[in-house]
């Protein structure tokens, strides 16, 4: 398997691999790895001190991600994957996109000043979202509006036999004081993701649907009621994978789901976002 030069950083311990020449649209979603707080922080938002979008050099085929304290640095990203993390949303939920938008990558650098960090940790990961769409919309003149379809989607629930998730030995620090403090023992959570591969650390079963739906091209609604952490071990044969290629033993992602984990994926319908792109433009180096 080719692997393509990758990096991410984010907050609360997080690490994340990614195996696989090209995995744009398996890329979890800010929403997937910030732990950032659930209330909203009072006030108006930080405004970005540094923001500079530029396309990436077409030499360069190195990608990375990264989730600092004072902002963040997506390198070598689409203008589709950088939608999905500042609207919670999954490639399949974006319309509109043609051209440039959908092959082109760009490098995007967004910090707040030193004396607006403090209240930048302070936000929730939606507000730290909304900072992110308003970036965008600014930078690429974004013309967009959201639609709800009723569309075909998978209930995630518990197998009959029972659930076969393991629950997660790694302990939440109760402050990122002590995390910071004690790094041996909260090792905390991480991913490694690739095409028929989900391996991953200390993370919900939300997250993990967050993922299914990648592999199924589909919404997975979490309807299991787990809300423990589990160390999670998952291998399938993708869909595009020939029947004699190196996973061709391995069982659909549907039996894997229900072999491995104990748990199922179920047809349903209900409703699902959309995020329609009207118009954009192609920024220049900034």
């Amino acid at each position: 398997m080719t692997k393509r030069p990758y990096a991410a950083i984010v907050p609360a311990l997080f690490a994340l691999t990614l195996l696989a020449p090209s995995l744009h649209a398996q890329l979890p979603t800010m929403s997937d790895v910030d732990h950032g707080n659930a209330t909203p922080a009072a006030g108006p938002l930080p405004e970005w001190d540094v923001a500079v979008v530029k396309p990436h050099a077409s030499d360069d085929p190195s990608m990375s991600w990264r989730m600092t304290e004072d902002g963040l640095s997506l390198i070598n990203l689409p203008l589709e994957q950088m939608l999905c993390s500042a609207w919670d949303l999954k490639p399949y939920q974006i319309e509109g996109l043609s051209g440039w938008m959908k092959s082109t990558t760009f490098d995007l650098t967004a910090k707040v000043s030193g004396e607006n960090v403090a209240a930048y940790n302070k936000l929730s990961t939606a507000q730290r979202r909304q900072m992110l769409q308003n970036l965008l919309t600014d930078r690429f003149q974004l013309k967009t509006h959201l639609e709800t379809k009723t569309l075909p989607i998978y209930d995630l629930v518990i197998d009959k036999s029972g659930s076969k998730l393991t629950p997660t030995t790694v302990l939440t620090p109760p402050s990122e004081e002590e995390a910071k403090a004690h790094p041996e023992k909260y090792k905390g959570s991480g991913m490694t993701m690739g095409p028929g591969l989900y391996e991953a650390t200390a993370v919900s079963v939300r997250q993990l649907a967050s993922q299914l739906s990648n592999a199924v091209s589909k919404p997975v609604n979490d309807t299991t009621g787990l809300t423990g952490s589990y160390d999670i071990n998952l291998h399938y044969r993708p869909d595009d994978e020939p029947s004699t290629g190196d996973k061709a033993d391995l069982p659909s992602i549907f039996s894997a789901v229900q072999e491995q984990l104990g748990l199922k994926l179920v047809p349903a319908k209900g409703p699902v976002e959309t995020l329609v792109v009207d118009a954009a433009q192609k920024p220049e180096a900034n």
